[in-house]
């Protein structure tokens, strides 16, 4: 009997945040249909939010033999509100305490990791998987408008269109007339 192929595995980290997580989890499950080992890593906090509202979570992906679900510390603590103005608290806990969590978890990881697909906005994950020599994908859930004013930005403050000068926020927002 010949081996099986390795597959390849890839780990999926989005930031913890619902829409983030949920394009991220559709993406993973889309892979998962290729036959890859897909590992989706997930807060703690998130995990236990999406299996209480999607009770069917765990056995929609069981017939994905790769797919797993693996999750990882948040940073904060359990009684967190993690929304409004709270959320920008999550990017200090990830980074400064979850950080070294996810570098020692991907060290430790059988089979290991041979690519990473992680969230846009999570630029410790690149610094980790360039420190382990480990590809890395990134991938930015945003839709395609919110990429190009992002991406626009500079050239708009080089030609002098931003800031907005001398132009009452009524004028650029103006409600549609019917």
């Amino acid at each position: 009997m010949e081996p099986q192929a390795h597959s390849p595995h890839v780990l999926i980290f989005p930031l913890p945040a619902l829409g983030h997580v949920t394009s991220m989890l559709k993406l993973a499950e889309l892979l998962s249909v290729t036959g890859l080992k897909i590992t989706f890593l997930n807060s703690e906090h998130n995990h236990e939010r999406l299996v209480r509202r999607h009770s069917y979570l765990h056995s929609h992906f069981v017939r994905y033999p790769g797919f797993e679900f693996e999750t990882i510390w948040d940073g904060l603590p359990p009684d967190h509100p993690r929304v409004g103005n709270a959320f920008p608290d999550i990017f200090g806990g990830l980074y400064f305490r979850t950080k070294p969590i996810f570098r020692e978890m991907l060290v430790k990881m059988k089979p290991p990791v041979d690519c990473i697909i992680g969230d846009g906005v999570l630029g410790f994950v690149v610094d980790i998987a360039d420190e382990l020599g480990i590809p890395i994908l990134q991938f930015h859930t945003v839709g395609a408008s919110s990429a190009w004013a992002c991406f626009s930005i500079l050239d708009m403050i080089e030609a002098g269109d931003l800031p907005i000068k001398d132009v009452e926020i009524s004028q650029v927002c103006a409600k549609p007339t019917m």
